[in-house]
C-alpha cells in the first residue's frame, strides 16, 4: 500500500536529485524574498511525446517538464486539486491511472535515464502483439523487432511475397518459432506496402512508420560515445561510428553469437540477429551474427539504404540493399508533412461569372478545392491548384485549399466574389431564337432575363369582357386596340391562365420558351431589392425617353426613368375583364403577370408607371390581359 510518507519520501529524493543534476538550461529569475537569492535551472530536455494537444509530463500545462510538474503530480495523488492538471499528461506510464509511479516515471525524463519506455505511450498493441517501447533521445521506438503478417514459405527464390492486402513474412528457415524470437524477415516493397514514399506507414501500426535514413543516422549519432548527431561520420557508406553498434545490441548471449562482450544495450534499443533471407536462393543467414534492417529512403529503383549489426563488432553498418527479407523496426510519429496550403489571394468583384484560383502546388501531399459556403459555383478540376472556379454573378464564395499527406492536411481559404452584372447580355447566351422571333437577353444580378415583353400566338381581337382566351391547344394573345403593330412594340397581352399554360404551378414554364419560366411573385422581389427596394427599382426598369419628344415609348414626364438595370420596360397597358374588355394604360403602364397565385381567383401583378419610379406589386384577376415576362431556369 503506497502510503503519504512513502509519496513524501519519493518527492524528498525527487527533489534532491533533480537539484543535484547539472542541467543545460536558462535560469529562472530568483525570488527577491529569498535572502540569498538562489536560482533553479530548468533542464534543457528532448521533445517530448507530444500526443494531440499535450506533451507528456508537462502536468501543469505551462509548457515545461521540471520539477514544478512533480509537485502538482504530488499534490493531486495526494487528494489535492492542483489547477491547471492534466490528467493525460500525468499518465506518464500509459496504465490508465495516476500514482507513484507516474512520478517516478517523470523522474526518469527530467534525469533522461535512457532506455526509459516512451512517456505517455508505454506498449502498443498491434495486430494481437504486445510491443514494448523506448525513449531514445528524441525518438521513440519499437524495442522489439516487428512480428506481423502471414508466414510464407520461402522455397525458391525471388518475390515470394506480393501486393495482395495481406501482410506476409518470412520465418528464419521457415520457422515459426524463429519469428517469434527474433521477429519476421520482410522484402523492402512489403516493408513498405508498396509505396516509395520515405517516411511511409509501411507495415507499422497508425502513428508509426518506417524509419528514415536520417532517423537511423539521429539513432546512431544519439548513443555512439564519439560522434553526434549530424556529424559527417554517419553519411558514410559501410560500417562507421565508434560503438553505436555495441550500444544498440542486446546483451548477452541468449540470442547474440558469443562471446558479443562488446555490447552494452546503453540505449535500450535491444537490437536482436534476426538474420535475412536471401533473394537470390530463397535460403537464410546470418540468424544470432547480424541483424538486418531496412529504412524507408530508397536511393535508387534497386536500393534502399539498410542498417546492420554485427555480433563483436562496435560499429554500426549503413549499407544499400533492397530484395532481401531484412527485420523491421517501427519509429513513432508520422513524418511525411504536407506542404503548408496556400489558396492564393481573395478575388473580389471579378467580372463575369469565372476566375482562375491561384493555390500553391505541393511538393509533398495532394492537395483538393472545396467549396465551403456560396451557392452556385463549381471547381472545374478539384485537385488542380490554378483551376477555373465557376460561380454566379453577384455571389460570393469561401473555397478551401487542402493539401493531404497519410499523416496531416493543411488547409487554406480564399474568398472569391463575382461583380454584380447589370444590363449586359447573360453570359453565352446573348439571344434567344422562339416561334420565329429573336429576344435579346440581359443580366440582372444573378437572374437572366428576356430583354423584352413576350409576343407568341394567335391575336383574338377583344370584342367583350371575360375570359376570351381559352385552353384549346394554341397560344393566344391580345393585341392593344386589336393592332398586331402594338403587339410587334409593346408584346402580347395575356390572361394568367393562358400565360400559365392552364397549370397552377408557381414558376411554371407557361408559354416562354424551354428552359425558361413565367417569372414568380419572389422573383420579382429578388429584382425590385436587388435595383433598390420599392421606391427605385421602377425607374431602374423602364425604357427611357417620351412620346412628346419623339425618343421614347412612354407618356411624359417618364419620372426617373433611366433603365440602368437593361429591363427595358414598355409601357403595354392592359385588357380589362369586366368593363366590357376595353384596353387602358398604353405608353402610361407596365403591368407583368407573375406566376404566383393571390387566392384562387387572382394572381401577383407588378406595375410600372410614366408618373413614379416605384415597382408596385398588387393581385388582379387572372381573367385580366397584361404582360409577360421570362426569366431563365436556374
Amino acid at each position: 500500500m503506497i502510503t503519504r510518507s512513502f509519496i513524501l519520501l519519493v518527492v524528498l529524493v525527487t527533489v534532491t536529485l533533480v537539484n543535484n543534476t547539472v542541467f543545460s538550461g536558462n535560469p529562472v529569475n530568483p525570488d527577491p524574498s529569498c535572502e540569498n537569492g538562489h536560482t533553479a535551472s530548468v533542464p534543457s530536455l528532448p521533445d517530448l511525446t507530444l500526443e494531440d494537444d499535450f506533451i507528456c509530463g508537462d502536468v501543469n500545462k505551462d509548457g515545461l517538464v521540471n520539477v514544478l510538474d512533480i509537485i502538482s503530480m504530488v499534490n493531486y495523488i495526494m487528494g489535492g486539486s492542483p489547477s491547471p492538471f492534466n490528467t493525460d499528461a500525468a499518465d506518464i506510464t500509459a496504465d490508465g491511472g495516476i500514482n507513484v509511479l507516474d512520478i517516478i516515471a517523470l523522474v526518469n525524463i527530467i534525469l533522461q535515464v535512457p532506455g526509459i519506455p516512451c512517456p505517455c505511450i508505454g506498449f502498443v498493441s498491434y495486430e494481437g502483439q504486445t510491443y514494448q517501447t523506448v525513449q531514445i533521445g528524441e525518438q521513440c521506438w519499437f524495442k522489439e523487432n516487428l512480428n506481423v503478417g502471414t508466414m510464407v514459405i520461402s522455397n525458391s527464390g525471388g518475390d515470394l511475397q506480393i501486393d495482395n492486402d495481406i501482410l506476409e513474412k518470412f520465418c528464419y528457415n521457415n520457422d515459426p518459432v524463429n519469428c517469434t524470437t527474433f521477429g519476421g524477415l520482410y522484402d523492402w516493397d512489403e516493408t513498405m506496402q508498396y509505396v516509395t514514399t520515405e517516411g511511409a506507414q509501411g507495415i507499422c501500426p497508425a502513428d508509426w512508420h518506417i524509419p528514415t535514413d536520417n532517423e537511423w543516422k539521429t539513432l546512431e549519432g544519439t548513443v555512439d560515445a564519439v560522434y553526434p548527431v549530424g556529424d559527417p561520420e554517419w553519411d558514410i557508406h559501410g560500417w562507421r561510428g565508434f560503438d553505436a553498434g555495441s550500444n544498440l545490441r542486446e546483451t548477452g548471449t541468449a540470442h547474440w553469437y558469443p562471446p558479443n562482450n562488446d555490447a552494452t544495450n546503453s540505449s535500450g534499443f535491444t537490437g536482436l540477429p534476426g538474420g535475412m533471407r536471401n533473394y537470390d536462393d530463397g535460403g537464410f543467414d546470418y540468424l544470432t551474427i547480424r541483424g538486418h534492417f531496412y529504412s524507408s529512403t530508397q536511393m535508387s529503383e534497386y536500393d534502399a539504404r539498410s542498417r546492420y549489426l554485427n555480433s563483436g563488432q562496435a560499429e554500426s553498418g549503413r549499407f544499400a540493399d533492397i530484395e532481401h527479407g531484412f527485420s523491421v523496426r517501427c519509429i513513432k510519429g508520422c513524418i511525411i508533412l504536407p506542404t503548408q496550403a496556400n489558396a492564393g489571394p481573395d478575388q473580389s468583384d471579378v467580372p463575369g461569372t469565372s476566375a482562375i484560383l491561384a493555390g500553391n502546388a505541393p511538393t509533398s501531399g495532394t492537395g483538393l478545392w472545396a467549396i465551403i459556403s456560396g451557392t452556385g459555383g463549381t471547381v472545374v478540376t478539384p485537385s488542380n491548384p490554378t483551376s477555373e472556379f465557376q460561380g454566379l454573378a453577384g455571389n460570393e464564395y469561401e473555397l478551401t485549399w487542402t493539401i493531404t499527406t497519410i499523416c496531416d492536411s493543411s488547409a487554406d481559404t480564399v474568398l472569391i466574389s463575382f461583380a454584380q452584372v447589370t444590363g449586359q447580355p447573360c453570359p453565352g447566351l446573348p439571344t434567344v431564337l422562339y416561334e420565329g422571333q429573336t429576344y435579346n437577353t440581359v443580366q440582372i444580378g444573378n437572374q437572366c432575363w428576356l430583354r423584352e415583353n413576350l409576343n407568341v400566338g394567335t391575336m383574338i381581337l377583344m370584342n367583350g369582357g371575360g375570359q376570351l382566351q381559352t385552353d384549346n391547344g394554341t397560344i393566344e394573345k391580345y393585341c392593344q386596340q386589336n393592332d398586331e403593330a402594338n403587339c410587334d412594340v409593346y408584346g402580347g397581352l395575356y390572361e394568367w391562365r393562358e400565360a400559365m399554360q392552364y397549370v397552377t404551378d408557381e414558376s411554371a414554364q407557361g408559354i416562354c420558351p424551354d428552359t425558361w419560366h413565367v417569372a414568380s411573385d419572389p422573383e420579382y422581389a429578388v429584382l425590385r431589392d436587388f435595383l433598390g427596394g420599392k421606391y427605385a427599382a421602377g425607374g431602374k426598369m423602364k425604357s427611357t425617353g417620351t412620346l412628346q419628344d419623339g425618343t421614347g415609348l412612354w407618356w411624359e414626364p417618364n419620372t426617373g426613368a433611366t433603365n440602368e438595370s437593361g429591363f427595358t420596360a414598355h409601357p403595354g397597358g392592359w385588357r380589362n375583364h369586366s368593363d366590357n374588355g376595353y384596353f387602358h394604360g398604353l405608353t402610361g403602364t407596365a403591368n407583368l403577370w407573375s406566376s404566383t397565385q393571390a387566392g384562387t381567383i387572382g394572381a401577383w401583378r407588378w406595375k410600372l408607371s410614366y408618373q413614379s419610379v416605384n415597382l408596385d406589386r398588387d393581385s388582379y384577376y387572372k381573367e385580366d390581359g397584361f404582360s409577360i415576362r421570362c426569366v431563365k431556369d436556374n
